[in-house]
């Protein structure tokens, strides 16, 4: 292989890597102080909502890296029943897809039931899926037990492995649905946490204002809340453009790596169903 091709195939990887660290843009759990209360609630018989969802949707990002688009990714949420589906896919773009055959899929399901029981939504499953037999395919299966207690049995890499925690914890793709919601219940809040897994482990991510900013959007300037959002004990960080007009969801996102601007998406598309 040239060294062009060499190049170009080790930009695909990182922004394949990229994609899923984020939606990736944007994971999750409920708001940190807001978590504390929920589980000193949890055995109530009534709850009440502490969870906002935005609206059925889908929306479509482009991705950039070095400055060239390399690839796409198309996001939809449905909510019917009691349960959310939540489902992204990517797909390589120009030389991309040379390299790049498979779209690589996350998919989320939760229950949320129309009753009001559960006053968030607990996840179900998550699943990303690279390639019929891609060693970083991931699957996820979330049992929420009488004791407050979540026990996650999941595979990474073809081996399995068990987790359990008593925190509020979610799948990675989920975290532009919980900043929607922690910013539709409290539009001034300025920091928050998450926990969520991904690759067999537990990890803790923290987003914090930085700035009152405007895009541009279907030819309109939007304003939007800047945030930077950190992975603990990561050389990773990511910034978050949300737009109040548009249930808080991101217009921008931009990976930073030893403070280098890695990958930018920008959204090109949204529809409310």
């Amino acid at each position: 292989m040239d060294k062009q091709s060499a190049h170009q195939l080790n930009v695909q990887k990182s922004v394949m890597n990229y994609l899923f660290l984020l939606f990736a843009l944007l994971p999750l759990s409920t708001p940190g102080a807001l978590a504390e209360g929920l589980l000193e609630n949890q055995n109530n018989a009534s709850k009440e909502r502490a969870f906002l969802l935005p609206p059925d949707h889908q929306s479509q990002y482009s991705i950039e890296k070095y400055g060239s688009r390399v690839g796409m990714m198309k996001n939809e949420l449905l909510y019917k029943e009691g349960v959310i589906h939540y489902s992204s896919i990517a797909k390589a773009k120009g030389l991309a897809a040379l390299f790049i055959k498979d779209d690589p899929k996350e998919t989320s399901l939760l229950n949320w039931p129309d009753d009001k029981s559960l006053s968030v939504p607990e996840q179900q499953s998550f699943s990303y899926i690279q390639g019929k037999k891609h060693k970083k395919n991931q699957q996820a299966l979330f049992i929420h037990t009488d004791t407050d207690k979540t026990r996650i049995e999941g595979s990474y890499k073809f081996k399995p492995y068990t987790l359990q925690t008593d925190k509020i914890v979610w799948g990675r793709q989920l975290l532009p649905l919980l900043m929607s919601s922690d910013l539709q219940l409290n539009p001034e809040i300025t920091s928050n946490s998450f926990y969520i897994t991904d690759k067999g482990h537990l990890q803790k991510y923290t987003y914090t204002l930085e700035a009152n900013e405007s895009i541009e959007f279907k030819n309109k300037k939007q304003p939007v809340l800047k945030f930077k959002l950190n992975k603990e004990n990561s050389r990773r960080m990511s910034y978050v453009w949300l737009s109040p007009a548009h249930f808080y969801l991101p217009l921008k996102i931009e990976q930073y790596k030893n403070d280098k601007l890695n990958v930018r998406m920008l959204m090109t598309h949204l529809k409310l169903n």
